[in-house]
């Protein structure tokens, strides 16, 4: 008895943890990705838990085909010729939405937080004719003419998974500046032009912590 006594003595004086927050956390990422390099936004939104320590939420990620001008090449079969083209050039664009968590652990003091984003959710990549090479002969949209273009496969989809590891420097306000490497994967992705897309990430971006939820 003396020892339960004891043992409810201190959970009754241990601290009260702490209320969950919220948070949101934008980027901008530098991906090498399906042969190619490319930029595009990032973002996380959610609770916070644990002082902190853990976070839930929702994150997601987009390759905006207008902002990367960079083209993927693929070659008509024999006899076949777009706007008397033999090759096409063409853009893409895509993303990923899902749900994730990430824990958290300060270092250097308490000068860096250290964070271990892992997400899973959805999304794709797809690819498509641009400038020109829109206007179709027949009046059919173009995306009727880049599905039959590329074998019925200009874009994939499938489960994403989505890995991390990001520093968060300490500052006197709300707003830190973080700077993170992640790699992403859409499982079984399969389009006509690139077999996989996936690969590494660097991201810039700033965390912002919210009033807490009590």
């Amino acid at each position: 008895m003396k020892h339960l006594l004891s043992a409810a003595a201190l959970l009754l004086s241990a601290p009260a943890a702490a209320a969950p927050g919220a948070f949101v956390h934008l980027d901008w990422r530098g991906a090498a990705m399906a042969e190619h390099l490319s930029h595009g936004p990032g973002f996380a939104a959610g609770a916070t838990l644990r002082d902190d320590r853990l976070r839930v939420g929702l994150a997601g990620t987009a390759r905006p085909g207008p902002w990367n001008p960079a083209t993927f090449d693929w070659e008509l079969p024999a006899g076949t010729t777009w706007r008397g083209q033999s090759t096409l050039a063409l853009r893409s664009d895509g993303g990923v939405l899902g749900l994730f968590v990430a824990p958290r652990l300060p270092v250097a003091e308490g000068a860096l937080t250290l964070s271990l984003p892992v997400l899973i959710g959805y999304g794709g990549y797809g690819f498509y004719l641009h400038g020109a090479d829109r206007e179709t002969p027949d009046g059919r949209k173009p995306s009727a003419w880049e599905n039959t273009l590329l074998d019925g496969a200009d874009s994939a989809f499938g489960v994403a998974l989505h890995v991390g590891v990001e520093g968060a420097l300490r500052t006197r306000g709300a707003v830190r500046p973080t700077l993170g490497l992640h790699h992403q994967r859409i499982l079984g992705y399969e389009a006509t032009v690139m077999p996989t897309y996936a690969g590494f990430a660097l991201a810039v971006g700033v965390d912002v912590a919210l009033s807490r939820l009590d």
